[in-house]
């Protein structure tokens, strides 16, 4: 991710309530490797990629494939109290190595300290690696950023935007170029397990499951496993139902946090959350409702984005949940980071690259966008998904980019980790998957937030692993 203004990295950090937003936002501070701007002309060809930052050190193994996807791998660190500036040269540790795939839009190449911290802790002390996500080292054009900016910034689309605004994206934005399309996610796979010894299994998080599903087979062949936690919907998934029930999980679990679930919660409280939800992303002076205006499109982002940590952030939705409509300095502050983190704008309306990766990786999975998932009135946090997916509705795709699924015959050992108040992949999306893979095993946790699995399955997940490995 690009960061402008340290200003706002500092405020993020400031914010208790986002703690975990300004974690996202200051390891991208390590990440952004800038590239040289391409003129117009220059778009016309597709340029090398450029040589992630991560591995210029000596902390990290790097490979650039055949595929021109890059891959890096990371050591466990040494010693139990190793930073990230004291990891030293990176041992020749080959034997069990973990894929990992951290969702969409991924990661940028990570200093191996950072990466280790985000790894639970069942992967302590084993080598993992990762593809490089192509938009972090091809440029994401301007005119693609900018044509981004003109729908994903909230106000309402004139019927010109709307006639002129596909033909726009298509011409302004390589989506190929800014994605791993099926095809190559799963040549790239196998060409690092050849590189590197062997792939014991792979750790997918999230949207990294419907990615997985690609290099199943490859994992059967080879005796490999799969732990995937909080999948996000299988391919084949309406997209209407996807931002549906996403839409609605986030607001089963801000009744959670406003406690209009609890046994003497007022028989008023969720309508009346209801209610400020639909205050919050309505513009009444647009007939769409789709959370039409810059400052409405905002509040709704943020709510989103603090929804991946819900329950750190809990306090902070809470007081902007029950100031509504006079919201504090602070309140405001809070959103205002908060729609940043989510939909990686700047002050400007500037998107940034991995908002585009975003968009070129998720939209292909998924059929049926454009409809839209629920009015304002009914489903106003649907409402504000279904704006800010617009793009999805004229993304290209091709047979090489869409994601299907494998039989079951074809799956490996596969173990789901449901997480059944997550407000981001809610728990029918880890049904579907139990229902194409009815041998998969499942071990379930509760977290108000996404993708932690909780440091009491570490145990059960590593014998599990062990189990699967023998």
């Amino acid at each position: 991710m690009l960061i402008r203004h340290l200003g706002e990295v500092k405020a993020a950090r400031w914010f208790a309530g986002v703690a975990a937003l300004a974690a996202v936002i200051i390891a991208a501070f390590f990440l952004y490797q800038p590239h040289e701007r391409q003129t117009d002309a220059e778009q016309s060809t597709a340029p090398k990629p450029s040589t992630p930052r991560a591995c210029a050190g000596k902390t990290v193994r790097c490979h650039l494939l055949s595929t021109g996807i890059w891959a890096v791998v990371y050591a466990p660190l040494q010693g139990a109290g190793a930073s990230q500036a004291s990891a030293g040269p990176m041992p020749e540790q080959r034997d069990g190595l973990v894929f990992w795939d951290p969702g969409g839009p991924g990661l940028s190449p990570l200093d191996v300290g950072i990466a280790r911290s985000l790894l639970p802790s069942w992967l302590k002390n084993v080598t993992v690696a990762m593809l490089v996500e192509p938009w972090s080292v091809h440029e994401v054009s301007p005119r693609c950023l900018k044509s981004l900016a003109n729908v994903s910034a909230g106000g309402e689309l004139s019927d010109q935007q709307v006639k002129d605004w596909p033909d726009q994206f298509k011409d302004s934005c390589d989506a190929d170029l800014y994605r791993l399309d099926r095809t190559e996610y799963e040549k790239s796979f196998k060409e690092l397990g050849r590189k590197e010894g062997s792939i014991s299994g792979i750790y997918a998080q999230s949207f990294g499951a419907v990615r997985a599903s690609a290099v199943m087979p490859e994992l059967k062949r080879t005796g490999g496993w799969a732990v995937m936690d909080a999948p996000a919907p299988p391919p084949g998934t309406l997209a209407t139902t996807l931002m549906s029930e996403r839409s609605l999980a986030l607001e089963e679990g801000l009744q959670d946090i406003m406690g209009c679930t609890s046994s003497d919660a007022s028989t008023h409280c969720q309508k009346d959350l209801h209610r400020k939800l639909r205050e919050m992303g309505s513009d009444i002076t647009t007939s769409t409702g789709l959370a039409g205006g810059a400052e409405e499109y905002d509040r709704m982002t943020a709510l989103f984005s603090l929804s991946n940590n819900m329950e750190s952030n809990a306090k902070p939705l809470r007081e902007i949940l029950t100031n509504w409509p006079k919201l504090s300095t602070i309140d405001q502050e809070v959103i205002n980071s908060g729609s940043y983190a989510f939909t990686r704008r700047h002050g400007d309306n500037q998107v940034l690259p991995d908002f585009a990766g975003y968009i070129a990786n998720l939209c292909p999975a998924y059929n049926g966008w454009g409809v839209g998932a629920g009015s304002q009135e009914k489903n106003p946090l649907g409402a504000a998904l279904s704006r800010m997916h617009y793009a999805c509705s004229v993304m290209p795709g091709d047979e090489d980019s869409s994601w299907t699924l494998p039989e079951a015959k074809d799956a490996p050992s596969l173990l789901l980790l449901e997480n059944s108040r997550d407000p981001v992949t809610p728990p029918s999306a880890a049904s579907a998957w139990a229902k194409k893979y009815p041998d998969a095993d499942r071990l379930r946790y509760e977290y108000l937030g996404h993708t932690k699995s909780p440091e009491k399955l570490a145990e059960d997940i590593s014998a599990w692993v062990a189990g699967a490995s023998s």
